[in-house]
């Protein structure tokens, strides 16, 4: 993870989730962290807010679709990737939501 943008939404998961920063490594199991699902829901909504983009989660599983830290910020660089306009820079678009 070498893209500058893990760093800050590693910083968003601690947050949300009350997780030691020190402790969110690629490859955490998000179930050894002990992170409830609600946690997870209301992480990626902090994310959607920060970027002011939608992050697609299976909805039925609320999140649950990652196995690790890793998965979770590599699914969240892919979808920054894919969004039109500055998001994918880390840049909240104008106008956005």
């Amino acid at each position: 993870m070498n893209d500058p943008r893990s760093d800050e939404i590693l910083d968003i998961v601690a947050k949300e989730t009350g997780v030691e920063r020190a402790r969110l490594t690629p490859d955490a199991s998000l179930s050894d962290l002990e992170i409830p699902s609600l946690d997870l829901v209301q992480t990626i909504f902090a994310i959607e807010e920060r970027y002011k983009v939608d992050i697609p989660v299976v909805s039925e599983r609320t999140g649950s679709e990652f196995q690790t830290v890793g998965d979770l910020v590599r699914h969240v660089l892919a979808t920054l990737e894919a969004a039109p306009g500055d998001a994918a820079f880390g840049q909240p678009r104008l106008g956005a939501r």
